[in-house]
């Protein structure tokens, strides 16, 4: 991403990329004042040609499960266990998930850009739980940062660090049975 947007230096891409994330995951930016925000902390301008290429490899860089996961999602589905999925992300980002038929097993999907706020907040569960129609308490929630999970705790769900497929299957089955 950091080629196609001319900036030379990696580093300095990527701490501007995640600086104004949180806004754009929230849904408070378009992609095209996201990315110029972004460029600018760069010194560089968005070329109007350049917006839809970066916001295609940025969607594309989220979309690569891990089969062991996807796996495990289908034997939870066959055990009867509602699953939902809360992901911070930007409108374009969201768009292309709901297309994934390895996400088919989620009851549920809930995207930081349509609540108008994000992870590890923990308003942001608690509305979840809201509308999915359960109480926090009765929710499990798996992530892969510990943010993310000190943030549902926050919020009185059970968190689970995500590490790997293995730890997370046994993790699940044990709090399940």
């Amino acid at each position: 991403m950091a080629a196609t947007a001319g900036v030379s230096a990696a580093d300095t891409f990527w701490q501007a990329y995640w600086a104004h994330r949180e806004g754009y995951d929230a849904g408070r930016f378009e992609a095209a004042d996201y990315w110029s925000t972004v460029l600018a902390d760069c010194g560089e301008v968005l070329a109007p040609s350049t917006l839809d290429r970066l916001v295609s490899l940025d969607v594309a860089s989220w979309l690569h499960p891990n089969q062991e996961t996807v796996e495990l999602l289908d034997d939870l589905t066959i055990r009867g266990t509602d699953l939902a999925l809360l992901s911070n992300c930007p409108r374009d980002l969201a768009a292309a998930l709901e297309t994934l038929p390895w996400l088919d097993n989620l009851s549920r999907k809930f995207y930081s850009s349509h609540l108008s706020m994000v992870k590890p907040s923990p308003e942001i569960y608690l509305r979840v739980a809201q509308l999915i129609g359960v109480e926090p308490g009765e929710c499990i929630f798996v992530d892969d940062r510990p943010a993310n999970i000190s943030g549902a705790e926050q919020a009185n769900m059970h968190g689970i660090v995500f590490t790997n497929a293995t730890r997370l299957r046994e993790a699940l089955l044990s709090s399940l049975d």
